[in-house]
């Protein structure tokens, strides 16, 4: 079996990247951020760059720059040897 081990995140992260997954799930269409910033409570779209930008870089989700709701989240590749 081959997976992808991502670095950690912190509890709020987590919470952001699992309501992006059940969105994804829901819509099956990316994400904007001022979308993201309401469901999370957050009054300003800029409230939610940080933690964007690190559950982006760890690997757990991609983004388009300069296009509207191009946040994805990634899905891990899970493989049996078979």
């Amino acid at each position: 079996m081959t997976t992808t081990t991502r670095q950690p995140v912190t509890a709020r992260q987590r919470e952001i990247y699992d309501w992006i997954v059940a969105r994804y799930a829901e819509t099956r269409c990316g994400i904007g951020i001022r979308e993201l910033a309401v469901a999370m409570g957050c009054t300003s779209p800029n409230g939610m760059y940080s933690g964007i930008r690190t559950l982006e870089k760890r690997g757990y989700i991609t983004r388009t720059p300069g296009r509207a709701n191009s946040i994805l989240p990634v899905v891990e590749d899970v493989t049996d040897g078979d």
